[in-house]
C-alpha cells in the first residue's frame, strides 16, 4: 500500500474516533439536547405527569417509570405523582448552578462551590445529563414526611428497585450531596454512564470544556459528589 494512501486512512480512522469520543465526552456532560436526540422520549406523550411542559428520559429509562407510575397508581390512585425534574443539559444546569452562585456573594469562592454542592451538581458532573435520572413531586426533604409525602416514598423505597431505579443521595453516606429523597435514579443504564464519566474524567477530558463560575474547582470536587452515591446504585 502506498505510504500517502496509509497515512490518509489513519487519518480517516483518527478523526472518526476522535469524533466518537468527542460525541461520548458531550453526552456524559450534558452538551446536547434531550429534545432532538433519537434515544429520548417525551414523558408526556407516555402518560407520565409533569410540571413543565416538556420533559425527556432516555428511552429504557421512560419506559420503565412509566411502569413504576402505574404501579402507584394503581395502589394510590389519589396520592400525587409528578416527575418536576428529568434531563437537564448542561446549559440548564449551568444556569441552576449560576444562579445560586450569585446568591452566595458573601462566601469565598471555594465556600460557594461547597455549599452549593450540597444540593446541585456541577455542570457536567449530573447525573441528570444522563438521561437516566428524574425529581419527583416536591424537592424538600420535609415533604416527604407529611401523609401524602410519605406514603410515595415509603413506596418507592419498598419497589422502585424492581423497575430498576435507587436513590443514589440516601441517608446511608458520609460525603457528596445532602440527602435527596426526590432523586431517583434508572441504575441499569445510569452505572455504566458513571463508569464512562470517570474515564473522561481521569484522563482530563472535560476541563477544557467548562465555563462556569468556580470551574477551576471542578478537578478536586466533581469527581468525588458524582461518585458518592448510594452503593444500591451501582
Amino acid at each position: 500500500m502506498p505510504k500517502q494512501m496509509l497515512t490518509l486512512i489513519l487519518l480517516f480512522y483518527s478523526f472518526f474516533l476522535y469524533s466518537n469520543e468527542t460525541e461520548e465526552l458531550f453526552f456524559l456532560m450534558g452538551k446536547f439536547e434531550p429534545q432532538k436526540h433519537p434515544e429520548f422520549v417525551s414523558l408526556k406523550s407516555l402518560g407520565i405527569p409533569t410540571k413543565q411542559k416538556e420533559l425527556f428520559l432516555q428511552k429504557d429509562a421512560a419506559l420503565q417509570l412509566q411502569k413504576m407510575y402505574l404501579a402507584f397508581r394503581k395502589e394510590h390512585p389519589h396520592i400525587p405523582f409528578w416527575i418536576t425534574s428529568a434531563t437537564r443539559s448542561y446549559w440548564h444546569q449551568k444556569t441552576i448552578w449560576e444562579s445560586k452562585w450569585q446568591k452566595n456573594q458573601n462566601r469565598s469562592e471555594e465556600e460557594k462551590v461547597k455549599e452549593i454542592l450540597r444540593f446541585s451538581s456541577m455542570p457536567g458532573a449530573s447525573r441528570h445529563h444522563w438521561g437516566t435520572d428524574v425529581d419527583v413531586n416536591v424537592l424538600e426533604n420535609s415533604y416527604y414526611e407529611t401523609q401524602e409525602g410519605k406514603i410515595l416514598f415509603d413506596w418507592l423505597k419498598q419497589n422502585a428497585k424492581r423497575f430498576g431505579f435507587c436513590m443514589p443521595y440516601s441517608e446511608n453516606r458520609n460525603q457528596g450531596h445532602e440527602v435527596e429523597k426526590w432523586h431517583w435514579s434508572y441504575f441499569p443504564l445510569a452505572k455504566n454512564y458513571q463508569k464512562k464519566w470517570n474515564e473522561y474524567f481521569q484522563k482530563g477530558a472535560m476541563q477544557k470544556h467548562l465555563d462556569f463560575s468556580g470551574s477551576e474547582y471542578f478537578p478536586k470536587y466533581a469527581a468525588e459528589y458524582i461518585n458518592s452515591i448510594n452503593p444500591e446504585c451501582f
